[in-house]
């Protein structure tokens, strides 16, 4: 499906800042995503999808948007997995996000490396500024440490095999966040130090690198079952009692694009149900 439908230009006056073009000219599916109100029979259309032949989505939310606000809930992104789970993003690379009062706009080189972040809110006046992120390459592009735009410091730590083994953050000069991986997945998180809450999170995978088990919360961790489609059935487990609170089923036509999802509370009942339609 060949369709000019969006074409971004992401620019900002000053000449320390790159001009990254995403290109949506090649339209590989829209999905649009209706939420259903059983009690009047009616439906919202809640989020439309568009994912394109070069591998960048764009999220919209049109029922999120209020009168009083400047912008559209869009989301322009790409993944840096195989696996891209439409209601999982801990891998994902933002090029453009805007709600309410603000936009944000992301930049990277040649390696794909954030390189500056825009911001522009109106609330109550425009407010206009840019980051420039500073950062350093070891060889063959690897990097080695960048400071982020809440002005952290991201120190890169490689295996003898040229593998992301380590991300260590500091803040301050000191080490407040610690981030494991292992065959390119995020597999633990930790605080060094925090007092009041948990030091740390983990994540596991299965054999094909899809996320079977997300534990960052303090009272909660979630659990994922795929079939050969996708994800096919997320829960929200209460850690306490090891007792499922919440659960998330989902259903595919035989083309394997997504045709139902359906939120239930433990006990069975109804929480939310939304149908897929496709263009």
């Amino acid at each position: 499906m060949r369709n000019i439908l969006l074409i971004i230009l992401i620019s900002v006056s000053t000449s320390c800042f790159s001009q990254i073009i995403i290109d949506t000219s090649e339209i590989k599916s829209i999905r649009y995503e209706w939420k259903l109100d059983k009690k009047t029979n009616d439906s919202t259309l809640n989020q439309i999808l568009t994912e394109y032949k070069n591998g960048i989505y764009k999220e919209e939310f049109p029922s999120f948007r209020k009168e009083h606000h400047e912008y559209p809930f869009i989301n322009i992104f790409e993944s840096k997995s195989p696996h891209l789970n439409r209601d999982l993003k801990l891998s994902l690379k933002i090029h453009y996000f805007s709600a309410m009062d603000g936009e944000q706009k992301y930049f990277y080189d040649k390696f794909g490396v954030i390189d500056s972040v825009y911001f522009n809110y109106q609330k109550d006046s425009l407010k206009e500024w840019s980051i420039k992120i500073e950062k350093t390459f070891r060889k063959k592009g690897k990097i080695k440490w960048v400071i982020n735009e809440n002005g952290e410091k991201e120190v890169f730590n490689y295996n003898l095999f040229g593998k992301l083994q380590r991300i260590d953050v500091y803040k301050d000069s000191l080490l407040h966040e610690i981030n494991t991986y292992k065959n390119g997945l995020l597999i633990k998180q930790s605080y060094p130090n925090r007092k009041k809450y948990r030091k740390e999170f983990i994540y596991e995978y299965n054999k094909n690198g899809r996320l079977l088990k997300q534990d960052d919360d303090d009272y909660h961790f979630y659990k994922y079952e795929y079939n050969k489609f996708g994800i096919a059935k997320i829960e929200k487990v209460y850690k306490k009692k090891n007792i499922v609170m919440e659960y998330t089923i989902f259903s595919y036509n035989k083309n394997g694009l997504l045709k139902s999802k359906i939120d239930f509370w433990r006990n069975g009942k109804l929480r939310n149900e939304y149908v897929y339609l496709y263009k």
